[in-house]
């Protein structure tokens, strides 16, 4: 008898050791598990400023070409997709002839960055591995249709640099290839010659560069339409001469 209880004694304290190792086990392989999971929802929740999930990995992807800047600290290309504006460094040693419009293929990544400003800082910035013309854009188009070239004066002393005055006249090529003004449209329709002037000024207290959009013959000119370029934000502006206001040109 007594010793069927030592027994049932020893029986129930290995039972129990048994069910709280077996606890203990399950308590390992649950915390595990979530601390996996948690491993896979951080990756699969890391996100870019196109708002897409993606890891840091090469991401193939097609846009419309902006513009290059490469007077920073990091040369910038500037591009535009589903109505939104992006930025990407972009640092190559090829000559960089995009045309304003042109559809790109480009490949990038999230790579770390210093930003420089009161004290730098490392950030998670797009740089693009790889870039290529998959077709041409309206700027392209508009170089094909129309062969004559335009002209321009400057109405003060000429401090602008031949870059900027690059990047103007692109961007009345991109003007003229998009507009909807009627009266432009006859002028380009019946080959004129186009003239723009190009000066600084103020309206409402911002500071643009102004471009006067003008028909030339013989010795006359005709100003046809006022077109805005914002200084600091690069927005680009039609001038609603009726209602007195700028009108964005996208």
């Amino acid at each position: 008898m007594k010793n069927l209880i030592i027994n049932g004694y020893l029986s129930l304290i290995l039972g129990g050791s048994l069910l709280s190792c077996q606890q203990v086990t399950e308590q390992k392989q649950t915390k595990s598990s979530e601390l996996e999971k948690s491993k896979v929802d951080k990756t699969d929740t890391a996100q870019n400023i196109a708002g897409q999930n993606k890891t840091v990995k090469i991401v193939t992807d097609t846009v419309t070409f902006v513009e290059y800047d490469d007077n920073g600290d990091y040369p910038l290309l500037f591009a535009k997709k589903g109505g939104k504006r992006f930025t990407y460094i972009y640092n190559t040693d090829k000559d960089v002839d995009f045309l304003r419009d042109d559809q790109l293929l480009i490949k990038w990544k999230l790579d770390s960055t210093w930003i420089a400003g009161e004290g730098e800082k490392l950030e998670m910035r797009p740089w693009i591995t790889e870039a290529k013309k998959i077709k041409d854009g309206s700027v392209a188009n508009y170089r094909k249709q129309h062969k004559k070239p335009l002209k321009y004066w400057t109405a003060e002393k000429d401090g602008y640099s031949d870059t900027f005055k690059d990047y103007l006249y692109t961007l009345v090529e991109y003007y003229l290839a998009n507009t909807k003004n009627e009266l432009v449209k006859l002028n380009l329709k019946s080959n004129a010659n186009l003239v723009y002037s190009i000066e600084d000024g103020q309206k409402n207290g911002r500071s643009y560069t102004i471009l006067g959009l003008s028909t030339e013959f013989e010795d006359h000119s005709s100003i046809i339409v006022w077109l805005y370029l914002d200084n600091e934000t690069r927005r680009f502006y039609e001038y609603d001469l009726a209602n007195d206001k700028l009108v964005e040109f996208k």
